[in-house]
């Protein structure tokens, strides 16, 4: 074989392997994304749990891209902390040398063509039979993407080996161990996948293209140049992603100087543990720093965290919280991002509100942390228009996000799931109107010298504030579905009643106090939008909590 066609034959192997790597992903996806994603949820309790459950999941699905990706969403969606997701890409950058660890042992020992061409075949026939269920597809891409990692791995290691006896590899010696970190950084960067560069290093120091120290800097330099992935995917994101990329970076960079600063100490270390064979010393070397800098940045993760939550603030004007951070094509996190949202639009309708009525948050009796919460949604804000009209905004914006999340690939219970929150949103909005609607009457009411409008006026704000602090709680506190449901409709009842009871009053008394025909038809509309407004937001939250919309009612 000639060295141009021995290139050519690299190329083309690393094709093949670069092409499997993304059938494997995206079979992962659809097979196991779900468990994944639950698995990831019950093990981010803390940081150490975390660090684990990132090593393990990357570990099974060979991508911490992937991983990473899970993450953002996690994270955007508001599932689990920053703090935790550092974590998990912590123990990410451990989980992926597992690939080193398989390819050293059986990938330069067996014969990768003989088991790769039935894969290949199997892998195809599958998917062409099997396509119309997006599911046994998965699979068959799966057998595939096997199929063509061990192909193409078969076809780089051949094509180096000819090299190697063609090229006076001499040559390489001798240049300094920082050359061959900076080629890792770009060649890990240029292909985005570190799994495909340490096949590439082991490949050629299986056939003395390199030594080892050389194949070792080559590493550390991969390990650093596939925290582009992230990089590009957090650059036009939002804030949250900007800072799980920065982590990324950030936790690479300190983990390659160090492994570059112990290389003299920790290559000899590992040549002298009784491994004999190069390979298993690249890869346990490739562990072993990366196994380093996790327990050195482990006990810093929190202030780590904290630190990168300065970084990349999110600009003011946009009134989303969660759905910006979400992927629409990660429709399980997408959905609970939905809620979340709509959760946050039904607490700036309290603070509107209250903004209406000039009552303060404390005057609901609130718990400390659902108080701050409130309290951040009165600062946030400026003038009663400018509140209404995010309202009004966030609405729009839940509606096209769930439009986008729809036009994928989505359940029938995570489509009726999507349209509860819509319904729910749309009663905030309709709270919000009612108070939009009175906003001139509670100025004159205020204002008034009369006794009894003031009167009125007080014990309507008294009222009101009771009834908000019922709702609020109910919003933002888990409830069993049955007690729910009777606790919305106690309070529903209690709002007909005071209504009736106030509009009987007026027609009955007439107000003979002093009130004019105006000021009663005043005192009506206050009292009717007052009802329309309770009545509108525990339908909100009804949407929102009860799975069953018949309940709702």
């Amino acid at each position: 074989m000639s060295l141009s066609l021995s290139i050519v034959m690299f190329l083309a192997g690393l094709g093949l392997f670069l092409f499997g790597m993304s059938q494997l992903e995206e079979a992962l996806k659809v097979l196991s994304s779900t468990s994944f994603r639950r698995f990831l949820r019950r093990t981010t309790s803390n940081p150490v749990s975390s660090m684990l459950g990132g090593t393990l999941t990357t570990m099974l699905v060979q991508s911490s891209s992937m991983v990473g990706l899970m993450m953002m969403a996690l994270v955007g969606a508001g599932v689990i902390p920053l703090y935790n997701a550092v974590g998990v890409v912590l123990g990410a950058n451990l989980g992926t040398t597992f690939t080193g660890w398989i390819v050293a042992t059986l990938g330069f020992k067996l014969d990768l063509a003989t088991l790769a061409v039935p894969l290949m075949g199997a892998g195809a026939l599958w998917s062409v039979l099997l396509a119309r269920r997006e599911y046994w597809l998965a699979w068959g891409r799966l057998v595939l993407g096997l199929g063509l990692l061990l192909f193409g791995l078969d076809a780089m290691k051949g094509s180096m080996e000819a090299v190697s006896a063609l090229f006076d590899v001499s040559v390489l010696q001798g240049y300094p161990a920082i050359l061959y970190l900076l080629v890792g950084v770009l060649f890990a960067a240029l292909i985005q996948s570190s799994s495909a560069a340490m096949m590439i290093t082991l490949s050629a120091l299986n056939a003395g293209i390199v030594d080892l120290p050389s194949a070792a800097a080559l590493v550390i330099g991969a390990d650093l140049g596939t925290t582009s992935t992230l990089m590009l995917g957090g650059m036009t994101g939002s804030a949250i992603k900007k800072q799980l990329a920065l982590a990324h970076v950030l936790i690479n960079v300190v983990t390659a100087v160090l492994a570059f600063s112990l290389l003299p100490l920790l290559l000899p270390l590992i040549q002298s543990s009784g491994l004999s064979d190069p390979l298993y010393h690249l890869v346990a070397f490739h562990s072993g720093f990366n196994l380093i800098g996790i327990l050195l940045m482990l006990p810093f993760i929190k202030p780590f965290s904290h630190f990168l939550e300065r970084r990349f603030l999110e600009s003011e004007e946009d009134v989303r919280t969660y759905i910006q951070n979400v992927p629409v094509t990660v429709v399980s996190e997408a959905v609970d991002a939905v809620r979340k949202e709509v959760e946050c639009l039904l607490v700036r309708v309290v603070a509107l509100a209250l903004q209406n009525m000039k009552l303060d948050g404390s005057s609901l009796e609130l718990e400390d942390e659902l108080q701050q919460r409130l309290d951040k949604a009165l600062i946030d804000a400026g003038s009663f228009e400018s509140r209404y009209d995010d309202i009004k905004t966030l609405e729009g914006e839940i509606l096209e996000f769930c439009g986008a999340v729809q036009a994928g690939t989505v359940t029938p219970e995570q489509v009726k799931c999507l349209h509860r929150y819509l319904n729910s949103a749309r009663h905030g909005v309709y709270a919000a109107k009612s108070q939009k609607d009175i906003r001139t009457n509670l100025v004159e009411l205020r204002r008034s010298e009369r006794p009894t409008l003031v009167q009125f006026y007080q014990d309507q704000m008294a009222q009101q504030a009771l009834q908000l602090s019922a709702l609020l709680t109910l919003l933002t506190t888990e409830h069993k579905p049955g007690h729910l449901r009777e606790a919305l409709d106690g309070l529903r009842e209690r709002n007909r009643a005071a209504h009736y009871a106030t509009q009987q009053a007026l027609f009955v008394r007439g107000l003979h106090e002093g009130a004019d025909e105006r000021e009663t038809s005043t005192l009506l509309n206050v009292n009717r939008e007052f009802r329309a407004s309770i009545h509108n937001f525990s339908k909100a939250i009804g949407f929102l909590r009860l799975q069953d919309e018949a309940l709702v009612d």
